[in-house]
């Protein structure tokens, strides 16, 4: 056999295929490193778990103990750690709920968050409804009359100076008079070189709670029914179909009507006129 193999050497090349390898027995390839014999497949002992030549395709369905153990390990590592993060959040989600609870047990509102409605007196329910809709029955505030704020910005010592012309004139003239320039976006508020802010409009007439609280019920009443009547007019001319405000304006209406007469009347009866007797 080794003559043999050794006379047909020089026929071996890197393009022979394995199996005339195989049948030549131990052989020299060409192109080998260091000129050592390459052993055909099968002459040795195989290492690992290799499947022999010829042997097949591996069937479907069987996998390596050592994979399986692996994957196995993997997904108990995985489904033990999902498990503890719920623990851990649950945990936190019971501690807070007992924070909370001792919080109310100390305070003592045992109650829930919902938002209620602020219980009001039924004159301060008034101001609130005619402060929603108060431009409806007074006039324009602040005042637009350019007059009544240069009288103001006299008494105040200051004038009135533009955009235009802020960067070169004087902060206070020869007249001691500071300069200001006005909010376009606010009317009646301005602005000194120093940046201090100067209100100029009339606070006795400014439709505020305070304000409005200082009036009687019956000036409150008038002027609620005009504000609500003065509204519905208004609603005429919008292009939507507005019957849901219409109608919920409508019921305001004859409720705050029937208010206001009933105080009236007792403000007749209690004002020292006469009550009318009725006659056998």
């Amino acid at each position: 056999m080794l003559w043999r193999s050794r006379a047909n050497q020089k026929n071996f090349d890197d393009d022979l295929p394995l199996a005339k390898l195989a049948q030549g027995g131990t052989a020299k390839i060409k192109g080998s490193i260091g000129g050592g014999a390459v052993q055909p497949p099968g002459s040795g002992k195989a290492k690992g778990k290799g499947r022999p030549p010829g042997a097949g395709p591996k069937p479907p369905g069987k996998k390596d103990s050592s994979s399986s153990s692996d994957s196995s390990d993997s997904s108990d590592s995985s489904d033990s750690s999902s498990e503890s993060g719920k623990k851990k959040s649950g945990a936190t989600k019971k501690a807070k709920i007992r924070l909370i609870k001792k919080k109310k047990e100390e305070t003592g509102d045992n109650e829930d968050n919902s938002i209620k409605k602020k219980d009001r007196s039924p004159k301060e329910q008034v101001v609130v409804d005619l402060l929603c809709r108060w431009w409806y029955a007074y006039e324009d505030w602040p005042p637009e009359d350019p007059a009544y704020y240069e009288a103001e910005l006299s008494k105040l010592s200051l004038r009135k100076v533009s955009i235009q012309e802020w960067e070169w004139v004087a902060d206070v003239d020869e007249k001691g008079r500071h300069k200001v320039y006005e909010l376009s976006q606010f009317k009646g508020l301005y602005r000194k070189h120093d940046g201090e802010m100067v209100d100029l409009r009339p606070k006795d007439t400014c439709p505020s709670f305070n304000n409005f609280m200082k009036k009687d019920m019956g000036e409150l009443y008038s002027k609620l029914v005009l504000a609500y009547e003065n509204q519905l007019k208004d609603l005429e001319k919008s292009k939507y179909d507005e019957k849901v405000l219409r109608d919920s304006l409508t019921t305001a209406l004859n409720r705050i009507r029937l208010k206001a007469q009933a105080a009236s009347e007792m403000n007749y009866n209690t004002g020292g006129a006469p009550k009318k007797q009725r006659t056998a």
